[in-house]
């Protein structure tokens, strides 16, 4: 039976026990708190306008840049993590072409520019998805770098990424526009040597999933964010179980089957092809994300910021049980 429950849908041709159950669980959603909609169709069609660049770390043209930056590009909605290629974006110094790394933060986990937590939990920092470029190496202390950026990225939905404004040249020797950001490194060598091994503060250990059902934590049974997948009567669930951790990180890890948006559940240290985050997420009108079934997670109310970040924090550092 499983990806028959109310985290998935049953096909239209297939009739069972299965859908029947769900059926009869829509009729108690007027009583029951915490349930979600089952459907088979997503809940609005799109796309309906295109993705912009609204803000960057570092910005264009900025000096004085730490070497160990991260840039971020803050984006207008949801990125699509599958339509990026890691030669869609390139750094270089003259004709030194640095190994960098792109990457999506589907929901914005690290504070603009370092690899570390935000430090306001009140709310991400930028509304849409960040698109990351991580040098393998720090930078030159004095030097000029450029990103240049192939406008690739594609929305959530399918929308395309707009290549009007200033940042968008057509002089770069390619056949369509691209994404130029040029910064320059601070010129002074820091003046604390690294720390060698074990020296320093321990980083904080890993969450574990165990971690989220503590008092106070996304999954706590007390706070019955979702309470259909607490009851074992109710169909949601036999597809998702969150009446305590062993159960739950079965039905989270234990099938790589793709789900609604087609990304399993949870894909380990990757967050943005999570099916749990995309079930967690709204846009802007309430609705769940584009091509997610039924009602976005918990259904009332958005999952509050702080929650979604341990929830992603377990995910990105490895999702140990």
């Amino acid at each position: 039976m499983e990806g028959r429950g109310c985290w998935g849908y049953a096909p239209p041709e297939v009739l069972d026990p299965v859908a029947t159950r769900c059926a009869a669980a829509l009729m108690a959603l007027v009583t029951v708190p915490g349930c979600t909609r089952v459907t088979d169709r997503s809940r609005f069609e799109g796309p309906s306008e295109e993705l912009e660049i609204l803000a960057t770390t570092p910005q264009p043209g900025e000096t004085g840049v730490d070497p160990g930056i991260r840039i971020d590009l803050c984006m207008s909605g949801r990125i699509d993590p599958r339509s990026l290629d890691e030669v869609d974006a390139t750094l270089s110094s003259g004709n030194a072409i640095m190994d960098s790394e792109l990457s999506v933060q589907l929901v914005p986990w690290l504070e603009p520019g370092k690899d570390e937590p935000p430090l306001d939990t009140r709310g991400p920092w930028c509304d849409g998805s960040i698109l990351s470029i991580q040098p393998q190496a720090e930078l030159t202390p004095g030097a000029q770098f450029r990103l240049r950026m192939r406008p690739s990225a594609v929305g959530w939905a399918g929308e395309s990424l707009s290549t009007e404004g200033p940042q968008w040249l057509t002089s770069e020797g390619a056949d369509e526009p691209r994404y130029v950001l040029e910064l320059t490194v601070d010129p002074t060598p820091s003046e604390e040597p690294p720390p060698l091994p074990g020296e320093g503060d321990p980083p904080p250990p890993a969450p574990t999933l165990r971690d989220l059902f503590e008092a106070g934590g996304p999954f706590d049974p007390a706070r019955a964010q979702c309470s259909c997948h607490l009851d074992p009567d109710d169909p949601a669930s036999e597809l998702l179980d969150l009446s305590e951790p062993t159960r739950a990180y079965h039905d989270l890890l234990g099938s790589a089957r793709l789900r609604d948006t087609g990304f399993p559940m949870v894909a380990p240290r990757d967050s943005s092809q999570s099916f749990l985050l995309h079930k967690l997420l709204r846009e802007d009108d309430g609705d769940a994300l584009f091509g997610v079934l039924g009602d976005p997670m918990p259904p009332e109310a958005p999952l509050p910021y702080a929650d979604q970040l341990v929830i992603i924090q377990w995910i990105e550092s490895g999702a140990a049980p």
